[in-house]
Parts: C-alpha cells; structure tokens; sequence
C-alpha cells in the first residue's frame, strides 16, 4: 500500500508538509466583480494584496470550490506515482462544497479498481486541516492501519474548536449572514460577533463582546477549558485577515500564560478572508490523538 493525502489550499500548511513528495491540494478561487479571479494561497505578498484589494471593494467577491477538472488532474499525477491509497481531508462540507465534488471523483477512481480513497469531513478549515493531516500522517507512519486512522482522526475532528471574530460586520452582511440593520446597530454599539463551527458543520454564533480584550479574555478562557479537558495536549492557532502584528502579539502572550505551548500563526486564505474581511481573526483549539 502507497499512501497519498489530499487537502484543499485553505489549509495553509506548513512549508515543510506543503513539500511532502506524498501531500497534494486542490485550490478554492476568489472572483472579484470584474472577473478578476484570485487563486487561494499562502504567499504573504499576495495575501497583502488581496486584503488591501478587498478593503476597497464595494462588492464582496465570491469564493469558490476547486475546479472538479483540477481534482482529476491531482488524482491522475497521484495515481501515476504509484500511489494506491487516497486519504483526502477537506475543509468543512457544511461551508464548502470540495467535500461533495471530491468524494464525486474519487469513487470514480475507486470504481474503476485504480485507487482506494477515505475522505475525511474536517468540519473546518485553516490549520485546523493542517494540524489533522500531521496528526493522520503521524499515525499512518507508526503503522496503524487506514480505517483505525480514520477513526481516530475523525474522534478528533469533534474535539477540535474554532471560533471566528469579525471586525467588520459589513462583510457578514455583503456575504448574506446578516441583515444590515443587524450590522447598524452592532457597529453602533461595537459588537464583534464570535462565531464557532458546530457540531452540524454549520457556522453558528457563539457570544458578542465589545472589546479586543474582551476577546482576549473569552479565548483564554476556552483555551483554559481545553486544557484541563484534554490534560494540556493540545496546541493552538490563530489565523487573521491581515493583522499579523496584532496576531502576533496574542500569540506572545498566550506563549507566556502557557509556557511550552504551540501556537501557530498565519493568514485567512483568499477563500476564507471574503467571509471574514480584513481585521479578522480565527482561534483554533487542536488537541493531539
């Protein structure tokens, strides 16, 4: 058996897993009002670009899911480096629908006797898909048997957390997530909301607070519980839409609070960013197998 893994560019992976001979992606898009399309990456100069591009924008663009043809074209490279076994992780089919297209393709493949694929639902994005391809490959390579991976790595899936903060309401409300006079009076009072990605799939309102440090205070607090529920094997990310210093300065004190912690920083992919707008910020909670 030959293992390949499949995950979709709003991964943001590592540079080192990006350059596994064995890990693959598919990639979301970005299309702007004048057709402009913007591929989904982790280059911080294009992310720069894209954010200063969507912060004048009076017209959310639209994201959208790998081309099903791009899919087809991974599936044949992998299948003529003699892979023979797919394990495919994509971000959360209750927001996009590269679940759906990919699970069209490879049992395509699979009907065809030239490949075995598992396709794993990450009920996310971001690093959270990162850190379960670590967590997957880690266990594939200590010699656990696929299907026992997969549980495993889909146990995991219902203990990892994310939760969202929007700065700027406009952009839920440009995306059809909230009714104008919603994001009138949250502007006007200073609501951020928190969202979180439940259990369903779907992205759900979590809390609303006013301040930075209310936000602050309320991931502390969450990191806190994980913690103790999961007896401090877990690490942390957190993911922005163009606030890398601020990023960064929440990531230094987290580091302080809980020495020995990991704690991964990066940008919101395009894809992810439309949603959020520039001044977002994402936490996720990962706890290890």
């Amino acid at each position: 058996m030959k293992i390949a893994y499949i995950v979709d560019s709003t991964a943001s992976l590592s540079d080192e897993l990006a350059g596994r001979s064995d890990v693959f992606q598919v990639h979301l898009s970005v299309t702007f009002k004048d057709g402009s399309v913007f591929k989904d990456t982790t280059d911080d100069a294009q992310l720069k670009s894209f954010y200063q591009r969507l912060a004048t924008e009076k017209d959310i663009p639209k994201s959208s899911q790998p081309q099903v043809g791009e899919y087809y074209e991974v599936v044949e490279d992998i299948i003529s480096r003699g892979f023979d076994t797919i394990i495919a992780l994509h971000i959360g089919k209750g927001i996009s629908g590269t679940y759906q297209s990919a699970d069209m393709v490879l049992n395509e493949y699979k009907e065809d006797g030239k490949i075995d694929y598992s396709l794993i639902d990450t009920n996310g994005t971001s690093f959270i898909i990162e850190h379960l391809l670590e967590q997957t490959i880690e266990q594939i390579e200590k010699g656990v048997p696929v299907p026992d991976t997969v549980s495993r790595i889909e146990k995991l899936v219902e203990d990892t957390q994310i939760y969202l903060v929007v700065d700027d309401l406009n952009y839920l409300v440009k995306g059809g997530r909230l009714g104008a006079g919603s994001a009138f009076i949250g502007s006007l009072f200073k609501i951020k909301p928190v969202v979180y990605f439940a259990d369903d799939g779907n992205v759900k309102p979590f809390d609303k607070v006013r301040t930075n440090s209310r936000v602050i205070k309320l991931w502390e607090k969450l990191i806190e519980e994980a913690m103790d529920k999961f007896n401090g094997k877990i690490k942390i990310a957190i993911a922005h839409g163009d606030i890398a210093e601020e990023a960064y300065q929440i990531k230094k004190r987290f580091e302080n609070m809980y020495p020995g912690i990991s704690c991964r920083v990066g940008y919101l992919t395009p894809a992810l960013g439309v949603h959020g707008g520039p001044g977002s910020k994402g936490l996720g909670i990962l706890p290890y197998i």
